[in-house]
């Protein structure tokens, strides 16, 4: 692999700092307490971390409603800290990702006050209209539920917000907010910054109409130009937009090798596959053939043309392994390495949730008092308006509330899960005294283990990267097989998505192997060979490594 492509063996790590390691007894992580983990994420292996954003903010969306972009909100700590996060980071080989929220501000910022007093520098920085004939300009509906325009007394007019109204989207028309947000950018690469995730970054482009729609031509034309007078320049650092609307086409024009504004995106086309983000919030099993069929569009699709992020979950999304796999007892180790097998066996930068890597699970939430997240609290408004009963309304939140990825990271079983040594600003999941990092990293077999191996294959094969993928059981219900090549090896991966046996008929599959690489499942290696079937175990899953040229079984 050549030089230019080396960031396509990275693996990055996310961290949502409010709830990764309390440092200064608040009961809220911070920059010292993830400065205080750098030698646990330098062993796990990582090359780059993803903090979700620290900037100063008024935190109704938790660092999503950015109040200045040049400041580190006092709760996390100082620019000093920050700094000396980065230092550390470079010494370990950790790239640190900056999280910017580029769609919206918070209504705090100062451009958005500027604008309400109608300063012409910032009038225009803000998409703002008048009601029609006392009615709202138009009856759109925002992300987090009710209209997308609030009304400001002092301006006398509505402003625009995709999603709370306390995020009130820029006006991207606007030349001054495009020159404003590269300025930012380059402020931050003059720190030492190594990446930059843009959320939300496909709804930048809007034509103001009787309707505020989105126009992907202009998003494209947007971030080409913001490429161009910020992190463009810079050969060594990584660029993520989260797209979740994008097709394939967008995709590639989004990151294609050539002429791409992004190193990669985040598509969510897998992401809404069992319904949850649907506006009913009622989670529905997964169609595992639908599931194929769309990871065989992307991986197929993109080979060669441009580059996915693989994931399966976030802060914004459940635990990936209740939601994904199973949170039992019994299978919730075995479904969490399944899935790790997914996420580092497909092409495209793997991205680990804090907390994953050690198997968390969702909450076991019991009332709407234990829940922080605005999305949560709007849906429970809404649901309860609708006449939904509470006790459906709290079922539908257990799977799909963002909370659940928010609970403190589980460090040990000491009191409030070893994050802080006072109460923490959200509940910690009962379950940190079996689930913890201080067991999963003295088990060879655990959860953090099978992550660590597989993050040194990513790094050692080159396949894993480049490897072009072959499905091998497309019509299977239960069970995902499918190769991955390149002109010198070839992995061959096969999960059983189930928690029931599952047989593999070898008629017409080739599964020949020098070694098996990875199991989830105790096999002697020397011991395995296929004859003509594959019974696999609940949540079995195998990573078979062949050199082209060399003998195999």
């Amino acid at each position: 692999m050549n030089k230019v492509d080396d960031w396509k063996t990275k693996v990055i790590y996310q961290i949502y700092p409010k709830s990764f390691k309390d440092s200064n007894h608040d009961g809220l992580g911070d920059l010292n307490g993830i400065i205080s983990k750098i030698d646990y994420l330098s062993n796990l292996g990582i090359n780059m971390i993803w903090l979700t954003p620290i900037f100063k903010s008024p935190n109704k969306d938790n660092g999503y409603d950015v109040a200045d972009y040049l400041e580190i909100d006092p709760a996390f700590g100082t620019l000093e800290e920050f700094e000396k996060l980065v230092a550390l980071g470079t010494e370990s080989n950790i790239g640190i990702m900056l999280d910017m929220v580029f769609n919206h501000t918070s209504d705090q910022h100062q451009w958005f006050q500027q604008s309400l007093n109608r300063n012409p520098v910032y009038d225009d920085f803000y998409i703002w209209r008048d009601g029609v004939k006392g009615q709202l300009p138009s009856d759109e509906v925002a992300f987090f539920g009710g209209s997308v325009w609030e009304y400001s007394e002092k301006r006398q007019q509505y402003y625009y917000h995709s999603f709370d109204k306390s995020q009130p989207d820029l006006n991207w028309a606007n030349p001054q907010v495009r020159k404003s947000l590269s300025e930012v950018v380059n402020y931050w690469i003059n720190k030492g910054i190594k990446g930059f995730r843009f959320d939300a970054i496909d709804n930048i482009g809007k034509v103001i109409g009787e309707k505020v729609t989105t126009d992907v031509n202009l998003t494209h034309q947007y971030l080409s130009e913001l490429r161009a007078n910020s992190f463009g320049k810079y050969s060594d650092v990584v660029t993520v937009g989260e797209t979740g609307s994008a097709d394939l086409a967008n995709a590639m024009r989004y990151t294609n090798p050539d002429t791409k504004e992004l190193d990669m995106i985040f598509q969510f086309e897998l992401m809404n596959l069992d319904g949850i983000r649907n506006g009913d919030w009622q989670q529905r099993p997964v169609d595992l053939l639908e599931y194929k069929r769309i990871v065989k569009k992307w991986q197929e699709g993109l080979s060669g043309k441009g580059w996915n992020s693989q994931f399966f979950g976030n802060h914004d999304f459940p635990r990936i392994v209740s939601r994904f796999g199973s949170d039992a007892s019994s299978d919730r180790i075995l479904s969490s390495k399944m899935l790790a097998t997914l996420l580092f066996a497909l092409q495209g930068t793997p991205y680990i949730y804090q907390g994953d890597e050690i198997g968390m699970t969702n909450y076991p939430w019991e009332s709407f008092e234990q829940f922080n997240d605005v999305e949560s609290l709007n849906f429970i408004e809404i649901q309860k308006n609708k006449g939904l009963a509470e006790a459906e309304i709290l079922e539908r939140l257990k799977v799909n509330s963002r909370d659940n990825a928010r609970t403190p990271m589980q460090w040990s079983s000491d009191q409030f899960a070893g994050f802080s040594d006072v109460k923490p600003w959200l509940g910690e999941n009962p379950n940190y005294h079996s689930i913890n990092v201080a067991e999963s990293t003295q088990d060879p077999n655990s959860i953090y283990n099978f992550y660590k191996k597989l993050i040194e294959y990513k790094k050692e094969f080159q396949v894993f990267s480049d490897g072009d993928y072959h499905d091998l059981l497309p019509e299977d219900e239960n069970i995902i097989a499918f190769k991955r090549e390149n002109n010198q090896e070839v992995l061959t991966v096969i999960c059983n998505w189930s928690n029931e046996k599952a047989t593999i008929d070898l008629k017409s599959i080739d599964l020949s192997f020098d070694k098996l690489l990875i199991s989830n499942y105790q096999i002697e290696k020397d011991c395995l060979s296929f004859n003509q079937s594959v019974i696999l175990r609940p949540f079995e899953a195998m990573i078979l490594y062949k050199k082209k040229g060399e003998k195999h079984e």
